[in-house]
């Protein structure tokens, strides 16, 4: 698809086509990366951090703690 740059105040954007935004999840307030590379400029989403509660349901293999580790005793200025 080709598009033209537009002046947008003090800088310049293009429009892009909302099925695109829709087939790759974004939305207006979806942070995004933007870069060169070579005579390209590559816009993706950036990824976010995940937390383990997150990935742990994305497995699908729910966590279970077993006892309590013993480390052993201290060994400099720990406190336990």
């Amino acid at each position: 698809m080709d598009v033209l740059i537009k002046k947008w105040g003090n800088s310049h954007g293009i429009r892009i086509p909302k099925e695109y935004l829709d087939s790759l999840g974004i939305t207006p307030e979806t942070p995004l990366s933007i870069e060169i590379s070579g005579n390209t400029i590559v816009i993706c989403k950036k990824r976010s951090h995940k937390t383990l509660e997150e990935r742990v349901a994305e497995s699908g293999v729910p966590l279970r703690f077993s006892n309590e580790i013993n480390w052993g005793k201290p060994q400099g200025s720990e406190v336990w």
